[in-house]
């Protein structure tokens, strides 16, 4: 009772903000959206953009871009009282400032993210910092790592399978024209979508000031990217020195514009995400943690449904310290996989629906509203959102999973002590179970 008393209460504090609005401006598509921050950010997606666009050779031009843009203009805009950020995904790229004046949080972000002799300067040094973050970045952030393994194994030889944070070798490689060219093919105006959010907001005067920028250095071009195609297989990278075991496992998801895509967030928050140091991790009463607390055989574990354009991913991934265990709850992991064709309750499902709106309230960015944008997905409100998840039945879950979860292919990944997890085909086996 007291569980569900804790999570209504944060549920019912969620507020909710409002449609956003959209306009078509020169080929250039304009949104603001409506949050509950004082701070306005303002934010340029290219939506063309991020690793998918990347390749073996040039991997990692995109956090070059991101790196040049905050660092070369930093000063700049804290004496104009802005906050820079720029986040690379696997389909888009961000450029935001935040700020008040939205005025000049345009032109700023005109300067400095639109403007490639901006983005060039100081280009060695960016450079050396960048390598120099991800071979950091490969020696210490091993679950991030099994995540692009993942992503690598599962869509082989395809655009998703370009890591996000590239490599530090690529980076090193990597000349000023190498630069220039990713400019002129991925940042290009056609895909440009401008968002400003926060509160009190207005469409009409953004749009307006939109209006009077000077974008013509930005390429009408647009290059396509070859749809990513799911290949049940695996990578493993075992390394004992290491001082625990990570390892995901995953199935083909939903894309972001399909019927479906609310289904599997469902279905994923129906196991939910476990961390053995959180105490309010142990009262959520999902089927799958009270094994987990009951035989002891993890750290930490959290299921996922990952969208993109054409494809997805839906799986967990997982860590733990007690390296002769991993076995065992991958076993029970796929068996509550196989109980969402069979007998998921209403109960859980419910659960999971709230939890499911938390969660996206919670974590309203310009990140999630930028995956959205790069995979064609309508920009909505929370009330829309919400209203979309309160459909969702324990049929439906049933239905999704027979179709996209029962005995279907999977990718694992791992990197670690990972002796003790079950040869491909032992999980594979596991991905349906016997029926009278």
């Amino acid at each position: 009772m007291l569980r569900s008393t804790v999570l209504k209460r944060a549920y019912a504090n969620v507020p909710l903000t409002g449609a956003p609005k959209i306009t078509k401006l020169n080929n250039i598509t304009v949104i603001t959206k409506p949050s509950v921050s004082k701070v306005k950010d303002v934010s340029l997606v290219f939506g063309n953009a991020g690793s998918t666009n990347e390749n073996y050779y040039n991997n990692g031009v995109s956090q070059l871009l991101a790196e040049s843009f905050t660092s070369n203009n930093a000063e700049n805009a804290f004496s104009n009282g802005f906050k820079l950020n720029s986040s690379v995904g696997k389909e888009f790229q961000t450029f935001s400032a935040s700020g008040s004046d939205v005025s000049k949080a345009l032109s700023l972000l005109q300067e400095s993210a639109l403007t490639q002799e901006t983005l060039l300067n100081n280009f060695k040094s960016v450079k050396d910092s960048v390598a120099a973050k991800i071979a950091k970045y490969e020696t210490t952030e091993y679950a991030k790592i099994v995540e692009e393994h993942l992503h690598a194994t599962a869509f082989q030889n395809t655009p998703l399978s370009v890591p996000v944070s590239g490599t530090s070798e690529t980076v090193s490689s990597l000349v000023d024209s190498d630069v220039s060219e990713f400019i002129n093919k991925a940042l290009t105006q056609n895909t440009l979508t401008i968002v400003q959010q926060g509160s009190e907001l207005n469409h009409e005067k953004f749009v307006e000031l939109v209006s009077k920028l000077s974008l013509n250095k930005v390429s009408n071009t647009i290059t396509p990217v070859v749809k990513s195609d799911f290949i049940g297989s695996e990578v493993r990278l075992r390394d004992d020195t290491l001082p625990k075991a990570w390892w995901s496992i995953a199935v083909e998801g939903e894309s972001v514009t399909s019927p479906n895509y609310y289904v599997a967030k469902v279905a994923a928050n129906v196991f939910g995400a476990f961390n053995l140091v959180d105490p309010a991790s142990r009262k959520q009463g999902s089927k799958l943690v009270n094994d987990v607390l009951e035989y002891e055989i993890i750290d930490s574990f959290n299921h996922f449904s990952k969208s993109y354009k054409n494809t997805g991913l839906w799986g967990f991934a997982a860590e733990t310290t007690k390296i002769q265990q991993i076995d065992e709850f991958t076993h029970f992991a796929l068996k509550q996989w196989n109980r969402l064709t069979v007998s998921v309750t209403d109960l859980e499902v419910a659960r999971a629906k709230q939890a499911l709106k938390l969660q996206i309230a919670s974590e309203e960015s310009i990140e999630s509203l930028a995956g959205l944008i790069a995979g064609g997905a309508e920009v909505v409100s929370l009330e829309e959102q919400f209203e979309a998840i309160d459909k969702i039945t324990a049929s439906d879950i049933k239905n999704w999973a027979s179709e996209k979860v029962w005995d279907r292919d999977v990718a694992v990944s791992g990197t670690g002590q990972i002796e003790d997890l079950f040869d491909y085909m032992k999980i594979r086996n596991d991905m349906s179970m016997m029926r009278w």
